[in-house]
């Protein structure tokens, strides 16, 4: 119980020691066994003389932050520059002892004087043990929170990195240097660590830390990955009092993220990359952020189902990548932020970057090409005269209809209209008033029809319609509506205006193994018997005509 607070100093990536007044070493952290060559009897026993850490500093004194150049002792015998910053501490130890706390860092050959600490001001004098933790001499982003997750001091480095003044920081949260779901993500680990805490404390053993990968906004304004390492303090009745926490970037992949980064910036084509784990996003390149119509820091750290149109869509995405797979050139639609729709080509790979699981996507804008060959599609079915159903369309659409009729034992009937006198509506009025007679009987058509009935026209002045779910009784109302309705049109030309009529032929679907073709040529045969009875009528398909 007596070292439970030292463990906090496991985690961190800087080297801390704490020795006796005399020079002692009491604690050694494991950064600092490594930046001195992991000596195998341990740091604890030796002195602070003999691995050339001593200095003149006086612990008693007033100015104990300072920091200053010495060369190190390495395990083999040669000598390394450190920069070594010490101040007083107590530790929360019963008997108020009094240590020696010193924080090193490899100067890399740089002899430079160390930016000074500044605590924050919430800082309070009992917490003089994390203040130690985070001194000058590091070049490392540092920075304590309390029990609440409110910063209350940070260092220099910090300041530097995340572009915000140390004052402006002090009293913010996780969501003041990170997007809102990687913000939750660092609250959810400073919870973590000060719940590891207590228990460690409670089982008289030591705090366990946490190192993670997440977001972090820098000053250049763009989400930066980067590794965090954080670890809680207790106050003396055992009650988690904070955190200290450390960031630094993955150096040794760095380089190679920054060129796959560099690649996908230039990519003509929207790219995305999002956590596995969690949906959220933590690259995105300029084309996204364009076809989104979001600046990239709204992007990152928001989740990607949130730009899908359809969840059905999504779902199919999400069932492919569970099963080990992947996605590509699936016809997706997704929403800007405007709300506006488009259809985008969409192709999903799974990855790992910076050790971390991701989705990482392309979004080619297929909106207009869909649009173009929608429109083709649409030319190649219809009539180019009327707009309606040629023949081709509307038999595979007609057949489609038949086959669920048999399937699910409903009825189904089919009529065919021809306009009567035809010939001598050209003859008179002109094929141009011909031809705008025939537009105007196709729209009078669709003006009485259901919205789910087929109308085609299958040659000249014939047309023909099918009616799902309706007898040959029923159909009759329906084409007596239609009947009437085309003789009530006057039709205007440049030598004056006209009348048509037209007559109908109808016949009912017929067993299980009635055809459409049949169903046609037996409403054809009602047709001519109208057109024999005086035509502008209706005639219903009976056995023996």
């Amino acid at each position: 119980m007596r070292y439970s607070a030292w463990s906090a100093f496991d985690f961190l990536p800087i080297g801390v020691c704490l020795a006796t007044g005399a020079g002692t070493i009491r604690y050694g952290n494991p950064a600092l066994e490594d930046l001195l060559g992991n000596h195998a009897a341990g740091l604890a026993g030796r002195t602070l003389r003999d691995l050339g850490l001593e200095g003149n500093v006086d612990a008693r004194t007033e100015d104990r932050r300072a920091a200053s150049l010495r060369a190190a002792r390495t395990a083999d015998g040669a000598r390394r520059w450190v920069a070594v910053a010490e101040s007083a501490w107590t530790g929360g130890l019963a008997d108020d002892e009094v240590l020696r706390l010193l924080t090193v860092t490899d100067a890399g050959g740089v002899r430079a004087e160390a930016p000074p600490f500044v605590n924050g001001p919430a800082w309070r004098s009992g917490e003089a043990s994390v203040v130690a933790a985070m001194m000058a001499a590091t070049p490392v982003p540092l920075f304590v929170k309390d029990a609440v997750g409110r910063y209350i001091a940070v260092n220099d480095a910090f300041e530097r990195f995340t572009g915000i003044d140390r004052d402006e920081m002090m009293t913010r949260d996780s969501f003041a240097v990170a997007g809102p779901g990687d913000a939750e993500q660092h609250c959810g680990q400073d919870q973590m660590v000060m719940d590891r805490a207590v228990t460690g404390w409670q089982a008289g053993g030591g705090t366990e830390g946490v190192h993670y990968e997440a977001a972090v906004r820098t000053a250049e304004g763009a989400p930066r990955m980067v590794c965090l390492t954080k670890a809680a303090f207790l106050d003396a009745a055992g009650n988690p009092a904070g955190i200290v926490g450390a960031i630094h970037e993955l150096a040794d992949i760095r380089p190679q993220e920054e060129r796959l980064e560099a690649i996908l910036e230039q990519s003509p084509i929207g790219v995305s990359v999002s956590r596995r784990e969690d949906g959220r996003i933590i690259f995105v390149n300029s084309r996204f952020s364009d076809l989104i119509g979001l600046p990239r820091e709204r992007l990152v750290g928001s989740c990607a189902r949130d730009y899908y149109l359809d969840s059905h869509q999504r779902q199919r995405v999400v069932e492919r990548l569970r099963d080990g797979g992947g996605v590509t050139n699936m016809e997706v639609q997704f929403k800007r932020a405007d709300g506006s729709p488009f259809w985008a080509l969409f192709t999903v790979n799974q990855a790992v970057i910076q050790g971390v699981p991701v989705n990482l996507a392309w979004i080619y804008d297929y909106t207009e090409r869909r649009g173009m060959e929608e429109a083709l599609r649409d030319m190649a079915s219809r009539d180019p005269l009327t707009g309606i159903f040629n023949r081709r369309s509307f038999m595979d659409m007609a057949r489609a209809q038949l086959a669920r009729a048999h399937r699910f034992h409903e009825p189904l009937s089919v009529f065919v209209l021809d306009v009567d006198h035809f010939k001598r509506i050209n003859d008179t009025f002109g094929h141009a008033s011909g031809d705008d007679a025939l537009r105007m009987v196709a729209a009078g058509c669709q003006a009485i029809l259901r919205e789910y009935d087929i109308l085609g026209r299958l040659g000249g002045e014939e047309f023909v319609v099918v009616l799902p779910g309706a007898t040959a009784d029923e159909s009759r109302v329906v084409a007596e509506r239609v009947r009437r309705h085309l003789a009530r049109m006057q039709i205007e030309t440049a030598d004056g205006s006209f009348r048509l009529t037209a007559s109908i032929g109808i016949a009912g679907l017929e067993g299980a193994t009635d055809t459409l073709e049949r169903a046609i040529h037996r409403a054809d045969l009602a047709l001519y018997r109208a057109k024999h009875m005086g035509r502008n009528r209706v005639a219903v398909y009976e056995p023996g005509l």
